[in-house]
């Protein structure tokens, strides 16, 4: 393409970025609508994908007090949707049923998490469906036990897919609906054969794309025109500790806006660096956040 081809794209990209952010500042909320809880970031897989191992910060559960304090302010803010996982396994952590039943009885309309699956079975299995919880989606990737267990170092793909099994017989034979059981499948070699894999396991397939987790596993393509990031102005990430990190995608905590134990997270939402972010992603001017610089979400 030539060098006025490129600009003129880049010109439209820009301005289609003020229009998409401007609308998004228009319908922003004062307090997000959705907010992810990490109650642990704990994991016991090491995924190929994945980069635990540069994760740079101590692992740990959510205290009681503090879940409770951040649960009560999603409830004042008129949150919509609590997912109660972050960089780790959900069901390692052990107060997770009572959790999610503490969210559903404090009014919040819709619970998730998002598991590997590994532990769901047993008294978990029971203990999560009797929890209130209205979806769980479960990460089981490849066309086969050879191709899963490849990709998902450390977990074993028959305990996973028998887990799932027993829990949707569980699930069904307790006459609910909920939860919503969905498989995220982010790699496979062949989307018939998962879908086939699947049949009758799951409600549903989420099909996704892997991401590069902020350029943690590789550079974005910088031909690519960026856009607005939409978590920017509809969701919140608080870790273990209380930090509000920038998005689900900054594991490491880089880009800490603020942290619940020290401020409301109303206020957080709003502050001026919450700001400052939007602005720069407004301007298409992401390279000057390193966690979004090299980060393979949001093209046009």
């Amino acid at each position: 393409m030539s060098a006025l081809g490129q600009s003129i794209i880049g010109t439209m990209g820009s301005v289609a970025s003020y229009v998409i952010a401007d609308t998004m500042s228009l319908l922003r909320q004062s307090f997000p609508k959705t907010v992810r809880i990490e109650t642990t970031n704990h994991c016991q897989a090491d995924c190929v994908f994945c980069p635990r191992s540069t994760i740079g910060r101590s692992k740990g559960n959510m205290k009681q007090d503090l879940f409770e304090k951040v649960v009560e302010q999603c409830v004042e803010g008129g949150v919509r949707l609590v997912h109660l996982h972050g960089y780790g396994e959900p069901l390692i952590d052990k107060q997770l049923p009572d959790r999610i039943r503490y969210c559903k009885e404090k009014g919040i309309p819709k619970v998730k998490i998002f598991t590997n699956g590994d532990l769901l079975r047993g008294d978990l299995a029971r203990r999560i469906l009797d929890s209130g919880l209205d979806e769980i989606k479960i990460s089981i990737d490849g066309t086969d036990a050879k191709e899963f267990n490849l990709l998902r170092v450390g977990l074993d793909h028959a305990k996973v897919v028998e887990n799932v099994k027993a829990f949707r017989k569980l699930r069904d034979e307790a006459g609910k609906s909920t939860p919503v059981i969905v498989a995220a499948t982010c790699q496979t070699s062949n989307r018939k054969q998962t879908e086939e894999m699947l049949k009758d396991v799951v409600d549903h397939i989420d099909f996704t794309s892997i991401h590069n987790w902020g350029g943690a596993l590789g550079d974005a393509e910088q031909q690519r025109i960026r856009k607005p990031c939409d978590r920017l102005w509809r969701t919140m990430t608080v870790l273990v500790n209380g930090d509000v990190a920038l998005c689900c995608l900054d594991y490491s905590g880089k880009e800490v806006l603020g942290n619940v134990n020290d401020g409301r997270m109303i206020d957080i939402w709003n502050n001026s660096r919450y700001n400052e972010l939007r602005k720069l992603h407004r301007e298409s001017r992401q390279s000057e956040i390193p966690l979004c610089s090299n980060c393979t979400k949001c093209f046009f």
